[in-house]
């Protein structure tokens, strides 16, 4: 029987809080790069996010035919870019034209909405408190200078964005590599879960771009045919702006409606009302009609936590942040659930044993 002395049992105590305090020094390094390096992290996410898609597309071309995977994803991108080059030249010419058109529209628009207002004693009087705001704001806080720092934080995504689909082909051509890679960091009786986790967060990403893509096309296209049908001249640029924007829930769809309902005031209250009737329509079959059908093939993110994470991300990281808080609050969920809820709590869906009758 081994017996331990008081000078063993202190070393002992001593070794355990020295590698506590190793982990919390190493916790804490890790959380100062990561704020620091927040916005690289994003960008990482991003091109993991297009890795996953043009590796789940390019491998289901590669069941589907005879082709390699990397033939399967040159094919993929000589479709993508005969689908960009077709439609650019369908209809880039006619959209620079409305869009050209509805930058001119909107301040007329906005204009005849104040002197409306200027009608109102109420809204009058709030008009008069905004400019004596303005006036009281140093230099440079103008309402220009806020839209020019929108611009040019969209601008800026668009370019992150084009970067992480060059780093997003890297990762597509050959992803075990990376997959191996990370897994060598786990230790050896994780890595089966960990694999599992991986593929599981992959298969999630997946569905849920593709779904996204499919929504956001589905929006576009219902929305520029209801506006055409209701007479609206710039149907096409509008109904681009409402399928761009239908990227980002809840957000998105309220930012899309705002130029439409300012270009439909020059047309008189009652084009108002229909316009405002189509977007509502058209959003309530995409809440109860496609989200239901979406959620029932990926996670499903409760709509507060999704607004929860789009504020977060959106104030951390600007634009960027805002786009990508969807997707990373899907992959949370599925890391919460199996790392913390099914390996941790030990809380593991019962298989059942045969189908029920």
């Amino acid at each position: 029987m081994s017996t331990s002395t008081p000078q063993n049992d202190a070393k002992t105590v001593a070794n355990r809080t020295i590698v506590q305090a190793a982990v919390l020094a190493v916790v804490v390094l890790l959380s100062i790069v990561a704020w620091l390096a927040f916005d690289f992290i994003l960008l990482l996410f991003a091109s993991i996010l297009f890795g996953v898609l043009i590796h789940g597309v390019s491998r289901w071309l590669c069941s589907k035919t005879a082709l390699s995977y990397k033939l399967s994803m040159g094919v993929f991108f000589v479709l993508l870019l005969l689908g960009l080059g077709g439609g650019g030249w369908l209809v880039a010419p006619s959209i620079a034209e409305q869009a050209d058109a509805l930058s001119d529209s909107l301040p007329e628009a906005v204009e005849r909405l104040r002197e409306r207002a200027e009608q109102l004693p109420w809204a009058n009087e709030l008009l008069q408190q905004r400019e004596r705001l303005e006036d009281s704001l140093p230099d440079g806080s103008s309402a220009f200078s806020v839209v020019t720092k929108v611009m040019g934080s969209i601008v800026g995504a668009l370019s992150s964005f084009a970067i992480a689909f060059a780093i997003g082909i890297c990762l597509a051509i050959n992803p075990q590599v990376y997959v191996r890679g990370l897994l060598k960091l786990m230790p050896l009786g994780y890595r089966p879960r960990a694999a599992e986790v991986l593929d599981e967060s992959g298969s999630t990403l997946r569905a849920w771009l593709l779904a996204k893509l499919l929504e956001m096309l589905l929006i576009g296209v219902l929305t520029t045919l209801g506006l055409w049908l209701l007479g609206i001249e710039l149907a096409l640029v509008l109904g681009l702006i409402a399928g761009l924007l239908s990227f980002i829930p809840n957000i998105g769809p309220v930012l899309a409606v705002i130029p439409a309902l300012l270009l439909a005031s020059l047309e008189g209250g009652r084009t108002v009302l229909y316009v405002a009737a189509l977007y509502l329509f058209i959003q309530t079959l995409e809440s109860y009609v496609f989200t239901p059908w979406m959620q029932q093939r990926i996670v499903s993110v409760p709509p507060a936590l999704t607004i929860a994470v789009q504020l977060l991300f959106g104030l951390l990281a600007g634009t960027l942040g805002l786009l990508l808080a969807t997707p990373l609050a899907a992959v949370g969920m599925v890391l919460v659930r199996m790392l913390y809820v099914e390996d941790l709590l030990g809380d593991r869906p019962q298989a059942t044993d045969g189908p029920s009758d």
